[in-house]
């Protein structure tokens, strides 16, 4: 059974913004919406590109290579090239710690 892991802190990353993590062997990338904190793989699935480069959109992450969109709630792709979603991950909010869950 799997932990959660501190990453941060909730003030290293402001609303609208992303930043990357490695967890483990694991690559993640957490996005701060305004409405909440989300964790995500920090991988493409279309090219294996680090999605972190990119951008938020509303409710999805840009990846920079070729413009693939992911929603942050679920990973689902929400507009191609990518045709697989990418793994989304449990994440929790303690006191202002960013815990992620990584199996």
């Amino acid at each position: 059974m799997a932990d959660f892991v501190k990453v941060a802190v909730t003030s290293d990353i402001p609303t609208g913004q992303l930043r990357s993590f490695r967890v483990g062997h694991t690559d993640i990338v957490v996005c701060n919406t305004g409405d909440g904190f989300h964790a995500l793989a920090d991988e493409c699935s279309h090219d294996s590109a680090p999605i972190s480069d990119g951008d938020l959109d509303g409710n999805d992450i840009v990846c920079p290579r070729h413009g693939a969109t992911f929603d942050i709630h679920s990973g689902a792709v929400t507009g191609p090239p990518a045709v697989i979603g990418i793994d989304k991950y449990e994440l929790k909010i303690e006191g202002e710690d960013i815990l992620v869950k990584i199996d």
